[in-house]
C-alpha cells in the first residue's frame, strides 16, 4: 500500500485499488460523484476539466465525460454502462475503451501482449460509499481489468495519478457542495 493525494492505493491481481476519506457525509459524497452538475467541476486529472458529463444513472444506463486539455482538444474520454446502483452505497460501471480502440492501442499497445482485442477492450470499476463517522466517508474505488499486462499498463500510463488527482478535486468540491 502506498499513498498518493491522501489515497491509499493497493495494486493486486487483475486491479487496482484505492481508498480515501472525505469529510462529508456518504449521501453527499454520492450525489457529487453521480449528476453531471457536480462532476464537470471535479472529473479529470489537472490540468484537464471536464465541459461535459452525460449520466443516465440507472442499471443499463450510459454515461459520458468529455474532457478538454488545456489547449481546447475535446474527446469523449470516458463512457460506459452503468452495472449495478445501490443508492448512496456502491455503484459498479464499465470502462468501455472498445469504444476508443484506436486511443487506447496508441495508449497501452505497445505494452500489452497480442491476446488483448481492442475492439472488445473494458474494465470494470466498483465505487464504494461507507460511513466513517462523524459526518465522513470512506470511498473504496476499485479498477479490474482484462489481465495483469492491461492493468500494468494502465497503470504505467499514469491512471492512478491521474484517479488521486481527481478524488483530490472531488474532495475540493464536497467542501463546495
Amino acid at each position: 500500500m502506498r499513498i498518493v493525494n491522501d489515497a491509499e492505493i493497493g495494486v493486486q491481481d487483475r486491479e487496482f485499488v484505492m481508498t480515501r476519506l472525505f469529510n462529508a457525509p456518504k449521501e453527499l459524497v454520492f450525489k457529487v460523484w453521480t449528476e453531471p452538475e457536480y462532476i464537470t467541476k471535479w472529473w479529470g486529472p489537472k490540468p484537464f476539466t471536464c465541459p461535459r458529463a452525460e449520466v443516465d444513472l440507472r442499471v443499463g444506463g450510459e454515461y459520458l465525460y468529455t474532457m478538454r486539455s488545456p489547449e481546447g482538444q475535446e474527446f469523449p474520454a470516458y463512457q460506459g454502462k452503468f452495472i449495478e446502483i445501490i443508492q448512496n452505497e456502491k455503484i459498479v460501471y464499465s470502462i468501455d475503451a472498445f469504444r476508443q480502440a484506436d486511443t487506447w492501442k496508441a495508449r497501452i499497445g505497445h505494452r500489452v501482449g497480442p491476446e488483448v482485442d481492442f475492439s472488445t477492450l473494458q474494465s470494470f470499476v466498483t465505487v464504494k460509499f461507507e460511513d466513517a463517522g462523524d459526518k465522513s466517508t470512506r470511498l473504496t474505488l476499485t479498477q479490474r481489468f482484462f489481465n495483469n499486462d492491461v492493468r500494468d499498463a494502465i497503470v504505467e500510463s499514469g491512471a492512478v495519478e491521474g484517479w488521486t488527482m481527481m478524488l483530490q478535486n472531488l474532495a475540493d468540491e464536497l467542501t463546495k457542495a
